[in-house]
């Protein structure tokens, strides 16, 4: 491999196996940052781009390399830094030794902050804090999925506001948020007040007009996650300040890439993980 070559892992082809590739090193452009990975979390959006099911903005380009959240160092500063690919937009991955972003979706990392925490936070984070906003002002919130990357940094946040997350149990709520879609999706909307809100980040279990409208008063709303600088910011402030807990589950090198989609996909026989999965590249 030369000096201009860098490993990534990817696919040329949907339903493929993840496997090693070796790509140009990207170049930044004007008003980029080139970021040398430390670590990347993986998100069942990353597994869904491998299946081929995830609603990019624009045809997928080949080799297609998965991957939103990267902590690492900029290159030409030396310093922590953490970001978000943009990935339904950009189709730029995180799965690799080197990625260009643009200034804006980089944000400092203290230097005691643990990059592989950090990486759990820009693309669960941000949706957790969104699906927070959504809600509103409300006393009592049933959080489905709370033991999960975008749940339990969910209720964290929602703690802080002083908000009661209701996680098991019976009893009506002003809200409810689900992160999970199903039969436990339905579950969570029974339990909302008449008047109450609801938002789901689950699509496909729930559209606009689907079986879940004018009950009670209510309107569900679908959540997709915008990327927010100053958000970014106040998630890595909390994690410095030890107001907020990265749940890391496991964590592989990048050539294990396909193991770790398996255990976030829930593949048969792939071990059970609570926490996020997170991707570590090599030492070069």
């Amino acid at each position: 491999m030369t000096d201009n070559e860098m490993v990534a892992v990817g696919v040329e082809r949907f339903g493929e196996r993840l496997r090693p590739l070796r790509l140009p090193v990207p170049v930044a452009g004007p008003g980029e940052v080139l970021v040398k990975v430390v670590a990347t979390a993986v998100n069942p959006a990353d597994v869904g781009m491998v299946a081929g099911t995830y609603p990019w903005d624009e045809p997928v380009r080949f080799p297609m390399v998965p991957g939103y959240d990267v902590a690492g160092t900029d290159v030409a500063t030396g310093r922590p830094v953490l970001g978000f690919t943009a990935h339904k937009a950009t189709q730029t991955g995180s799965y690799a030794e080197y990625v260009a972003l643009p200034a804006d979706r980089v944000v400092p990392l203290p230097d005691d902050v643990d990059p592989v925490g950090a990486a759990t936070l820009p693309l669960a984070g941000l949706t957790a804090m969104q699906l927070l906003d959504a809600v509103g002002d409300v006393r009592t919130l049933l959080v489905n999925g709370p033991r999960g990357a975008i749940g339990s940094l969910l209720t964290q946040l929602a703690a802080e506001r002083g908000i009661t997350v209701a996680l098991d149990g019976d009893g009506e709520v002003d809200a409810a948020v689900d992160v999970v879609g199903g039969p436990v999706a339905r579950a969570a909307f029974d339990r909302v007040r008449a008047g109450g809100r609801y938002v789901t980040v689950v699509p496909e279990f729930w559209v606009p007009g689907g079986p879940f409208a004018a009950e009670r008063g209510i309107t569900p709303r679908v959540l997709a996650v915008r990327y927010d600088r100053e958000q970014l910011l106040g998630l890595v402030e909390r994690l410095a300040a030890g107001k907020l807990v990265a749940r890391v589950g496991a964590v592989l090198p990048l050539a294990e890439a396909d193991r770790a989609h398996r255990i976030v996909g829930r593949a048969p026989g792939a071990p059970r993980v609570s926490g996020k999965v997170v991707l570590v590249t090599a030492p070069r």
